[in-house]
């Protein structure tokens, strides 16, 4: 049986904004309902769910959505990403801007029912590449394609 899921969450909207969501501090998250909120960098805010009131950007069609859950993605992502992703590091709720596999990507851990899972956002263009690699690397794991 297969401990990771390795799933397409594209088509959920997403939207940058660039105020109104200040209490989200720059590598948090915070979810409501079926809206998650987070920051990487100061003064800009990634909102999955309804689009925000004010000017925002759509972002469904610039950034893939892959979504890595089970007891080992931790353990998979550490393969080909150098951040520290231990429990006391990067707890649930947390967000960063990273590399993986060489490419630039967003990283929000966002665990179900206290099940490890992580967001990861690409670039649209190498989101093969970025799964592929992850498949690859979590073969041993039972994940498949």
């Amino acid at each position: 049986m297969a401990d990771l899921t390795l799933s397409d969450a594209s088509a959920i909207p997403k939207w940058r904004v660039f105020s109104g969501h200040e209490g989200v501090e720059p590598g948090t998250s915070q979810g409501s309902g079926d809206e998650l909120v987070w920051s990487v960098s100061h003064g800009e805010w990634t909102v999955f769910g309804d689009r925000p009131e004010g000017d925002v950007v759509d972002l469904r069609h610039v950034r893939a959505t892959l979504r890595l859950t089970g007891s080992n993605a931790r353990e998979l992502i550490s393969r080909v990403c150098a951040l520290d992703l231990s429990d006391d590091m990067f707890p649930s709720g947390a967000a960063a801007r990273t590399l993986l596999a060489g490419i630039a990507a967003e990283l929000v851990r966002d665990d179900i029912e206290e099940m490890p899972s992580y967001l990861i956002l690409p670039s649209r263009s190498y989101e093969r590449y970025i799964r592929d690699v992850l498949i690859d690397a979590g073969a041993e794991f039972g994940l498949s394609g």
